[in-house]
């Protein structure tokens, strides 16, 4: 599993000359730099151990051709799923699904293979509702349900996210060249209560360096490699940067 900590994106643009607005704001910022750290925002109260997802615990399987022999007349060629069984703890069996039950749609999309009625219940909210047309013994039903809900294990980018904040003290960062010598940063970061927050700061080059290594919440990983980045960006040279590629922010869709 990777470890990404940086991403940078090529530099845009050519060099930017300092307005005389500009000089104004750098010269004040010298004498009074304390009120261009913005105050930090939470991002995540913790880190995720679990996703949790909409749940119905049904075993499915295609459909042989006798039980498609039986369905009606207007049902597509190849639609349906048959519930094969259910897990322990399925909420299904009680709101009126059964075994062989043949699952023609849910919602409105119609079902041809079992994978897709999966993504479709995983896409919905737990406690969402949501209804089954289902061909039973001959006949078509329409099925309201509430789907429960499961815990499902982190995905890669999400165990990235973890152990960098964890190790490093950070996940991501973006850094914007306002002129030659006024930058603004922004980093995600873990604080000492174990909160993800974001904090921005601004400022001609000495001025924000100060600001970061005076952070006290900031781990030393990730003042080092923030200073880094924005020296790097001075040396570089290369007029207006623009945005870091983002880093994932631990929340994400199930398919």
């Amino acid at each position: 599993m990777s470890r990404t900590v940086l991403f940078f994106m090529s530099s845009l643009g050519a060099k930017a000359a300092l307005p005389p607005a500009l000089l104004v704001i750098v010269l004040a910022s010298l004498i009074s730099h304390s009120a261009l750290a913005k105050t930090s925002q939470p991002v995540d109260p913790q880190l995720k151990q679990s996703n949790v997802g909409a749940y119905l615990g049904l075993g499915l399987d295609l459909l042989p051709k006798e039980l498609q022999a039986q369905l009606p007349e207007d049902v597509l060629v190849g639609q349906g799923v048959m519930v094969s069984g259910f897990s322990n703890k399925s909420p299904a069996p009680k709101q009126g699904i059964k075994l062989y039950d043949v699952i023609l749609n849910y919602n409105q999309y119609p079902l041809m293979h079992p994978k897709q009625l999966i993504r479709l219940i995983k896409r919905d909210k737990p406690g969402g509702k949501a209804t089954l047309t289902i061909a039973r013994k001959g006949k078509i039903i329409k099925l309201p349900i509430v789907l429960g809900s499961e815990n499902y294990p982190l995905n890669e980018d999400q165990l990235d996210y973890q152990y960098n904040l964890q190790v490093f003290g950070y996940d991501g960062m973006k850094i914007k060249q306002l002129s030659k010598n006024y930058f603004e940063a922004t980093i995600r970061y873990l604080d000492p209560q174990g909160v993800v927050r974001r904090r921005t700061f601004s400022g001609p080059y000495p001025v924000i360096m100060q600001q970061i290594y005076a952070a006290p919440d900031l781990s030393k990983i990730a003042k080092k490699s923030l200073t880094h980045a924005i020296t790097k960006r001075k040396e570089d040279e290369e007029g207006w940067f623009g945005d870091m590629l983002p880093f994932s922010d631990g929340n994400f869709n199930f398919f």
